[in-house]
């Protein structure tokens, strides 16, 4: 807003998945880059570095794929929501 505050919608800011809405229950983090490959990513590294609040988005930069991809997309699914594709290789660089 103009006055520098930030109006949330909900429990999110515009919408945007948070890292803390990964671990509830029947969620889960997947990273998909754009060579196809996905996987399912483990936030408790990220957690424990008292990133919880993050957007996933802000994320994107620390995962890095073995097609060189020094960045990837993260989305928050549920359990049943799992995406399809080669899954493997994406890991987390920091």
């Amino acid at each position: 807003m103009a006055d520098g505050t930030t109006h949330y919608i909900g429990d999110r800011p515009f919408g945007a998945p948070r890292l803390s809405q990964a671990t509830q229950a029947r969620a889960s983090l997947w990273a998909l880059c754009r060579c196809g490959r996905t996987a399912a990513v483990d936030p408790a590294p990220w957690i424990c570095q008292g990133l919880a609040r993050q957007p996933v988005e802000h994320l994107e930069g620390r995962l890095r794929c073995v097609c060189g991809a020094r960045r990837v997309r993260l989305e928050v699914h549920g359990l049943a929501e799992a995406p399809s594709g080669v899954t493997g290789g994406i890991y987390i660089f920091r």
